[in-house]
């Protein structure tokens, strides 16, 4: 009780030093007055405990207030255009655009010359033609840079304080970069470099093992890697109040600790505390390779506290002793107290630890209660009940200890949130441990990384299937305020005082005591558990293995023409798979995981390899996708136009092909390619001479394909606009086809009647994104494709989804997500 009053204390100094803007001198002085008045308590023999929890919040507010330095905001402004120099301080991460990473500022230029100035900004930014040899991410922890671009202040968003946090990191501004040049390279040859370039290698091997969006979210729960996330599937966690499954935290480490421990126990053994050591270094490795934020460090120093008062044999230290943690990092760095992460994890670690007593009884209880089962299945139900049992003590022990810092600062309750964490966390550990597996697996050969992957596919698509189909009710949360939640908490922790397991006073454990007759009289026919047990083992290997190949087998071409027209929003992407199972990828849409999201759905588990990959023209919307799709698939070639000679991804599609060492076919209208016999991909245009007289005309002098396969032909027909349909019109003789996608994801500049006429489809696809700010389609399209095809033959992506043609050569069927 001593060190949690002292602990109280130097925290409350700490909480009035953050809130309050008092003079260091008064506070000093103050300071110096509690020392005759402890004299004086002294000599009238009483209690010195007033005297020191008084100096003791004094001397934190001190701490404090002679040591705080107000912020100096980087702009005066919402938005200035400026120049920095300085270094990346963290390991930068690949979002869906740009890369991400933290910036120290050395210098700044107003526009008045360089100024000296030390400050951080968090930096959006594509990499200079200097780094593209490098693999995306392309900036390293380290790199001295000198980034241009616009400088903005952090703004809040959906209720959420942006700017406070980025503050607590230490950072005061957001910079997009237009231009960024190297000046010196960053040592990789440091241990955080080291440790990076692993993290980094295990990243790509989950990216090459693993689908698309489980991949991203493995990496996410296990790397820290949260930018490669789709939208709609963040917006499913936020919805759900699943988010916090996402970024790594205190719940995260108490999983890996709680997993640790119980491998350590089957392993060691737990007659003696070395056994402790496996999930020390556990929590501490998955710190490191998490990219060590703040919030895991913090997380993973209290379960080293945890672990210590096991290894003393003082459990009921483990509350003093994570308030001591967290009194020592207040003390290192005041501003965490505010920070939500730290309280939150501070939470969850908390709850979680309090509550192991009680998975500890529960354990017991469920193994004395299987012992009068003689059954060979005894062990296996023994562990599988007492692993659904620690589950949901954890799950509801960091819920309720979370529930009111969340309502608190988000002003929200999501009441999903209780039952998906409940149901998520059984999958929690198999989610980490198959990661995990899978990327070091991939470090020996990558067809083990693949194997492995299977162990993490099935708890991540379990997690993705949840929070997309749980209901998403929540309520306002701002009625939560501080009394509530100081309220909450001290009732929380009589409960358990009242209540804690041992020496035969918790009525839980007496209610427990009084169900063990539920289990009596169930005794099965006896048999040898160790030869069950081995059986089993060798009989899930054997299923695993032969699903494996089941999904192999039934994934084989089927003797029918595929063609996909992929849902990637405001930009173009189609699959071609041929009777005998040619793969061809038109395009790839505007986000750098379109094309492999879009695949992921649609090629068998495993298959990472493309026999034709063709780009229509270098607009981001159709090659930037593209980009990630040369360096996760196996591609034969590459399909371009002679038009490929300008635009913004120009250097980085260039670097790709040869750092991927991808042969590239260029052509123009006129060149045909066999696929296999009977199916042909006739290339339409670009003609030999630019069509606008410049080939800076890129929708005009885009890539158009016509894909024949007996009586059905598709025409895919890029961005071209009426200049460039007029020359097909004029030129080509072979126009008809059963499927027009649509130019320019539908715009009135395309379309136009004589092109229709001569097209003359069956049916028609448009490619665009939902509300898009062109709006894409135009009625005027969508009216002249009404009047050939009918309006039951018009598919738009932003409406159906992904749109699937199926084709024996004779007949077509479509099929749509939606």
């Amino acid at each position: 009780m001593k060190l949690a009053a002292l602990v109280a204390a130097w925290l409350a100094g700490a909480w009035l030093g953050l809130r309050a803007d008092a003079a260091p001198l008064p506070v000093l002085l103050l300071l110096l007055a509690a020392i005759p008045a402890g004299i004086l308590l002294r000599m009238a023999r009483l209690s010195l405990w007033p005297a020191v929890l008084v100096g003791l919040v004094l001397l934190s507010l001190f701490r404090i207030e002679a040591t705080e330095d107000a912020p100096v905001p980087l702009v005066s402004q919402d938005s200035q255009p400026v120049a920095v120099q300085g270094r990346v301080i963290n390991d930068p991460e690949a979002t869906r655009r740009q890369a991400k990473f933290q910036f120290a500022v050395e210098a700044i230029d107003l526009g008045g010359g360089f100024e000296p100035l030390e400050s951080r900004v968090l930096v959006y930014a594509d990499p200079p033609e200097s780094l593209l040899t490098r693999r995306d991410p392309f900036f390293r922890i380290g790199d001295n840079l000198l980034v241009e671009g616009l400088l903005e202040r952090p703004k809040p968003f959906g209720g959420f304080d942006y700017p406070a946090y980025l503050e607590n990191q230490g950072i005061f501004g957001i910079l997009r970069s237009r231009e960024v040049a190297l000046v010196a390279e960053g040592s990789p040859g440091n241990w955080r470099g080291k440790l990076f370039d692993l993290r980094r290698k295990l990243s790509s091997n989950i990216e090459n093992a693993l689908p698309e969006p489980q991949s991203a979210v493995g990496r996410a729960m296990l790397l820290g890697y949260r930018g490669q996330i789709p939208p709609d599937l963040k917006d499913d966690f936020r919805k759900t109040g699943a988010s916090h499954l996402l970024a790594i935290s205190g719940l995260h480490v108490g999983v890996m600790l709680v997993l640790s421990m119980g491998m350590a126990g089957i392993l060691i053994g737990r007659r003696r505390h070395l056994y402790l050591l496996l999930p020390l270094a556990s929590i501490w490795s998955y710190a490191l390779i998490s990219g060590s934020p703040d919030s895991v460090i913090r997380a993973a120093v209290m379960g080293s506290v945890f672990l210590s008062a096991l290894a003393l044999g003082r459990p009921s230290s483990v509350l003093p002793g994570l308030a001591l943690a967290a009194a020592v990092m207040v003390g290192i760095t005041p501003g965490v107290l505010e920070r939500v992460s730290f309280q939150l994890s501070f939470a969850a670690v908390a709850g979680i630890s309090l509550a192991l007593p009680y998975q500890a009884k529960v354990a017991e209880w469920i193994t004395n209660s299987a012992e009068s089962w003689a059954s060979p299945w005894q062990p296996w139900v023994r562990a599988a009940a007492t692993w659904m049992a620690t589950t949901a003590i954890m799950s509801v022990a960091a819920t309720l200890a979370t529930w009111p810092l969340v309502a608190f600062y988000f002003d929200r309750i999501p009441f999903a949130g209780i039952f998906v964490t409940l149901l998520a966390l059984p999958a929690l550990p198999f989610i980490l441990g198959g990661t995990l597996a899978t990327g070091v697996a991939g470090l020996l050969h990558p067809a083990l990384g693949q194997l492995a992957g299977l162990l993490a596919w099935v708890p991540l698509t379990y997690l993705i299937g949840l929070v997309s189909w749980m209901p998403a009710p929540t309520v306002s949360g701002s009625w939560v305020g501080l009394p509530l939640v100081g309220t909450w908490y001290t009732l929380l922790v009589g409960l358990l005082l009242t209540f804690r397991p041992g020496g035969g006073q918790s009525r839980m454990h007496r209610w427990l005591i009084s169900r063990r007759q539920w289990f009596k009289g169930r005794v099965a026919a006896p048999g040898s558990a160790r030869t069950a047990t081995g059986y089993i083992g060798v009989s899930g290997l054997l299923v695993l293995g032969i699903w494996f190949l089941m999904g192999q087998v039934l994934s084989e071409a089927d003797g029918r023409l595929h063609v996909y027209f992929f849902d990637v929003g405001q930009g173009d992407s189609a699959l071609i798979v041929t009777p005998g199972g040619r793969q061809v990828l038109v395009d790839g849409g505007p986000q750098a995981l379109s094309a492999v999201t879009s695949l992921s759905g649609v090629l068998p588990a495993g298959d990472r390899s493309l026999d034709l990959v063709a780009l229509t023209h270098m607009d981001s919307d159709h090659s930037r996708g593209l980009l990630e799709v040369l360096s996760r698939f196996q591609v034969g070639a590459v399909l371009e136009g002679r038009n490929n000679q300008a635009g913004e991804l120009l250097p980085r599609w260039r670097a790709a092909l040869d750092r991927e060492q991808i042969d590239v076919i260029t052509v123009q209208s006129a060149y045909r390619i066999e696929l296999e016999p009977g199916t042909t991909l006739e290339v339409l245009n670009p003609p030999r001479d630019p069509i606008g007289g410049a080939w800076k005309e890129a929708n005009n002098n885009g890539l158009v394909l016509r894909l024949v396969y007996g009586q059905v032909s598709f025409l895919l027909a890029a961005d071209i606009e009426a200049l460039a349909e007029n020359y097909l019109v004029g030129q080509s003789d072979t126009l008809d086809s059963a499927v027009l996608k649509a130019g320019h994801h539908g715009s009135s500049t395309s379309t136009t009647p004589p092109f229709l006429s001569r097209v003359n489809p069956m049916v028609a696809v448009i490619s665009a994104g939902e509300s898009n700010r062109f709006g894409h389609p135009s009625q005027e399209v969508l009216d002249r494709l009404v009047e050939v095809v009918g309006e039951e033959g018009v598919y738009r992506t932003d409406t159906d989804g992904r749109i699937e043609f199926i084709s024996d050569g004779q007949r077509l069927w479509v099929r749509t997500q939606y």
